[in-house]
Formats: C-alpha cells, sequence, structure tokens
C-alpha cells in the first residue's frame, strides 16, 4: 500500500494531473490518501481519468470524491487483505452506549475506522439495494440487532417483511414482534394497509390530546406508544404481486415520521419499475452496496459510484442532506443475533381481525372486520376485480391479446361456416331447377 500512495503522483502526472500528497488514513478496507491539486487543476478531470488511473496503478475499486471543507480531495486505494468489522464491539462503545438518539442504528465504520450511528427517526425512513453477496441483508439485521439493544419490547415493535423465508425466521417468537415473520405476500400487501390505518389512529390521538408527536404524546400518556419499524427484506417481490402497495409505501412514507411509524425497505433489483419516482421522493435517505451497473447507481443514488464498490459490506450513504458518505457495514453473525434476541423470547400470534383498506385519490375507506368476514363478504366479481389489480400490466396485456386472437379466430370461423352454408344452398338450388328443366323436357 506504501508503493501504491508513492506511485500514485507519477500516475496522475502522465494525465496531466499534479498536485501534492497529503495525509493517509488505513481502515479495516481502504486506505484514504488525501491529495491536493495544483492550483487551476479541475477535480472533474480526475473522475473522467479514475478508471485508467486504476489501471496503471493495477488495481481495481479505486474512488475519489471531494473531501467537505478542504482544498484536497481524497484517493480510496483498497487493502491488499481486508478486514471485516465485528457488530457486538461496536454496540459497546461510548458512541454508542451514550447515544441519545430516538432509534439509534449503527450503520458500520467509516473508511478510518470510526463507528458511525444514526438516528432513523431522523431519516426518517431508508431505501437499501444492493446485489446478492454485498451484504445486504447483514446490513438489515445489524439495524434490528441496533434498535434491540436501545429499545425495550415496550418501546419498540418490529414488522418484518421475508420473501425469501430464511433472512428473518430467527426473530419469530420474541416480544419485540408486532406480529409473525411475514412470508406471504397477500399478508404483507394487507398489513402495509394496516399500518396506514393504525397511522391514522395515532393522528386522532394526536389531535385529541394537542401534541405534534408520538414524543410529546409519550409525555403526557399513561400508556406509552411504541415505536413501529417496518423492513421489507424484498421490495421487488411485494411489487410485482400487488401493484397497490406503492401507494401505501407512499402514505406512509409522507405522513407516518410523526406517528413513529418507520420504514427500512431493501431490494436488489434498484430499477425504475421498482423504485419509482414517487417511492424515491419520500424516501431522501438510501444506502447502497455494491450494485451491477452505473444505471443502478444512478437509480438508488442520483450518482455513479456504486458500482465500484468493493463488495462485503462496502456501502454509499445518502443522507437527507444530501451528503454522499462510504461506509463499511458491520458483520453479524447468527449467534450474535441468537444471543441478543435469546432474553426476549415468547409466543407471537397472528392477529385475529385485519383492516380492509381502500386507498383512493380522494382519501381512504376503512372497513374493520374478521379474515373470515371479510373473506365470505366478496363476491365473485369483487375477486375477479382484485385478482385483475394484482396481476400487473404485463399480464393484463397478455391476456386481453389472448382473449382478442380467441375472438378473431372464432369471427373468422364464423364466416367460414356461412359462406359454405350459401354455397351449399346455391348449388341445392342450382341442381333442383336442372331436374325440373330435365322432366318438362
Amino acid at each position: 500500500m506504501q508503493e501504491l500512495s508513492e506511485k500514485l503522483p507519477q500516475v496522475l502526472a502522465n494525465f496531466g494531473i499534479f498536485g501534492t500528497i497529503g495525509n493517509q488514513y488505513k481502515g479495516p478496507l481502504i486506505t484514504e490518501v488525501e491529495f491536493e491539486l495544483n492550483k487551476g487543476s479541475k477535480f472533474s478531470a480526475v473522475e473522467k481519468s479514475i478508471k485508467d488511473i486504476a489501471r496503471e496503478l493495477g488495481v481495481s475499486g479505486i474512488r475519489v470524491a471531494e473531501i467537505p471543507n478542504s482544498t484536497f480531495i481524497s484517493f480510496e486505494l483498497p487493502n491488499p487483505e481486508a478486514q471485516s468489522v465485528p457488530f457486538l464491539p461496536l454496540t459497546e462503545r461510548e458512541e454508542f452506549a451514550e447515544s441519545k438518539f430516538a432509534l439509534p442504528i449503527c450503520v458500520g465504520v467509516n473508511m478510518r475506522g470510526a463507528p458511525v450511528m444514526k438516528d432513523l427517526s431522523k431519516m426518517p425512513h431508508l431505501l437499501v439495494a444492493g446485489t446478492t453477496g454485498s451484504g445486504k441483508s447483514v446490513g438489515l439485521n445489524s439495524f434490528i440487532l441496533s434498535l434491540i439493544k436501545k429499545k425495550t419490547p415496550q418501546e419498540l415493535k418490529f414488522v418484518l417483511v421475508d420473501p425469501k423465508r430464511i433472512e428473518f425466521s430467527m426473530y419469530n417468537n420474541q416480544a419485540y414482534m408486532l406480529r409473525p415473520v411475514i412470508t406471504d405476500m397477500s399478508v404483507a400487501s394487507r398489513c402495509l394497509a394496516e399500518l396506514c390505518v393504525e397511522m391514522n389512529e395515532r393522528y386522532a390521538k394526536f389531535e385529541k390530546n394537542m401534541v405534534r408527536n408520538v414524543g410529546e404524546y409519550n409525555e403526557k400518556a399513561e400508556i406509552k406508544m411504541p415505536y413501529i419499524v417496518c423492513v421489507i427484506d424484498e421490495f421487488a417481490d411485494i411489487m410485482l404481486f400487488d401493484k397497490t402497495v406503492e401507494k401505501q409505501v407512499q402514505m406512509l412514507a409522507q405522513k407516518s415520521r410523526a406517528s413513529g411509524i418507520h420504514l427500512i425497505i431493501a431490494t436488489q433489483r434498484p430499477s425504475v419499475d421498482v423504485i419509482t419516482g414517487s417511492v424515491k421522493a419520500n424516501l431522501p435517505t438510501r444506502l447502497s452496496y455494491k450494485v451491477a451497473s452505473a444505471t443502478d447507481s444512478m437509480t438508488i443514488l442520483n450518482t455513479t459510484g456504486a458500482e465500484m464498490l468493493l463488495g462485503r459490506g462496502d456501502s454509499l450513504l445518502l443522507e437527507e442532506n444530501g451528503t454522499l458518505t462510504r461506509i463499511l457495514g458491520a458483520y453479524v453473525s447468527n449467534d450474535d443475533i441468537i444471543s441478543t434476541i435469546t432474553p426476549y423470547r415468547c409466543e407471537i400470534k397472528e392477529p385475529e381481525t385485519t383492516n380492509a383498506v381502500v386507498v383512493s385519490d380522494n382519501g381512504k375507506v376503512t372497513v374493520p372486520q374478521t379474515a373470515q368476514q371479510e373473506k365470505k363478504s366478496k363476491s365473485m366479481w369483487a375477486r375477479l376485480v382484485d385478482w385483475w389489480d394484482r396481476i400487473g400490466r404485463r399480464r393484463q396485456n397478455q391476456i386481453i391479446n389472448w382473449l382478442l386472437t380467441i375472438i378473431f379466430a372464432a369471427f373468422q370461423a364464423k364466416n367460414a361456416s356461412s359462406k359454405a352454408r350459401s354455397t351449399t344452398s346455391t348449388v341445392r338450388k342450382i341442381t333442383s331447377t336442372n331436374k325440373k328443366t330435365s322432366r318438362r323436357r
């Protein structure tokens, strides 16, 4: 690594970039080298040449960034041997133990090894993206355990959505769970609708008690109102199953901050049909692990760079104020999860009642009823309409084209049969006429 930092000025000079080397900071994953450009040199020229610079240095994953409030820029060079950062020692440090955040989460460490703590209530929601194996699921587990470390089951409840069925299975039957881990997408869609109902009920209580948020309400009320954190491991699966989920997520992201309901949404496919414009507008805080292409990086962060990350927890955090920070996520083992949640084991049952919510442009209509009553009350036509809304635009177009093909084929068959009948009748008339003429002769 010392050789790379000494070779860096020579390589930069080959591309017409001149300056002086500053301080160097070695972290667990990369070494940050400060570099001060000569007067008149443009930072954009360095950005354009970064791939060629990495090629001449003989390493991959080099990233260059501006240092705020400084004349230096930083080159982030990967270490020959990457070191992992264990999660539990971070939660024992003073920065985490003495934090006054309402919902503190340990995001990881920065490139110099200092812990990075954030307040989920200030974000107020988090959007996470990354390819398979980039550290996304480990990061979600670290966020959940961070909240468990600082909050009691009476102060915090979780709603966990796990389409893969294996990521959050260890969190079942513990006191922090509002309901069992959700693996059925139809239940997940209904659960998000129930959170919308809970949000509006909380706002009604705030209005009655003349308070503005959950913190002020808990200071006055005898029965405390817990925070609710909904973690969705794969948002794309829910979006493909039910398109109405987008409206529910949009409503929660817009209004649920003061009510104490917060979202952590993760996806491994950050495409525009999954992370739509309305979802991005209401989720300003985003965390991107390594992604497949610069297009995915633009979708999640509005800038490139996430495709150059090294994986294994290497990530870029876009904060609500627009600041972009490189962070190495902490490693959470299964033993860490089990040792943390074992004291809170108990039996959690599925709620017996459900709230059917119709979200419309003018508002929403809530109809509280049991699941069996809801199933019986729905007519065949209503079930067909619900199924038609769930299948999505692509399947709808396929079905419509298939029906039009059948109708057109039936129409052609009908015309062919009518022509055949008319031809047969004409032949019969001619034959009968010829017979009568021959008899008269």
